[in-house]
């Protein structure tokens, strides 16, 4: 008697299910993945931030954070770290400057302090930098941060930072807290509008 050659029908069936649940395994596990990488944009900037924080308190100086702006869709790109120093705000080259995710908004819930700008920096004071030679020439502007952490442990002006993304259902909400000064994250807490 001679034996058959191939495989049988129920050989074939238990392979094309476990390659079909291999296939579906892979197939949430990516999708986990890419939903992961919103929530790990949002810790990386709450990490930025307590950086931030934490060398205005241990240097003793004001520290803040500039928004950059894209000129042709007015979002925002970048955020530049600043220090106060010598009545102005210089920009530092540590914590390196923060690069906003593409598909990433970011709105500043700011309470103004009845129209007064936080150490303001007016045109005269910059005529003196420049007759004083003070000035380099590749600050072309003076920078104003939204936001700056001073090293009494308090932010100004006080309020919120909301992150958000394109493609993800939830937003990001990040607020300073007095009683442990540090900036604290609500992650996943408030609904996208």
């Amino acid at each position: 008697m001679k034996k058959p050659k191939g495989f049988t029908l129920i050989e074939l069936l238990v392979v094309v299910a476990i390659v079909g649940l291999l296939g579906v395994m892979s197939g949430l596990a990516l999708n986990q993945a890419s939903d992961r990488r919103y929530p790990a944009e949002a810790e990386r900037l709450l990490f930025w931030l307590e950086q931030i924080a934490q060398r205005s308190s241990l240097e003793g100086a004001a520290y803040g954070v500039v928004a950059i702006y894209d000129e042709q869709t007015q979002r925002v790109t970048e955020l530049q770290p600043v220090v106060y120093y010598r009545n102005r705000w210089v920009a530092v080259l540590s914590p390196e400057t923060y690069a906003i995710h593409d598909q990433a908004e970011i709105v500043w819930n700011m309470e103004s302090n009845d129209g007064e700008e936080f150490m303001p920096q007016s045109q005269s004071r910059r005529a003196e930098f420049e007759n004083e030679g003070e000035l380099q020439e590749q600050d072309d502007e003076f920078l104003l941060p939204e936001i700056a952490f001073l090293p009494d442990g308090y932010i100004e002006p006080q309020g919120q930072i909301v992150l958000s993304f394109q493609f993800y259902e939830r937003a990001f909400n990040y607020q300073w807290d007095d009683t442990a000064s540090k900036m604290v994250m609500e992650g996943n807490s408030l609904e996208r509008k």
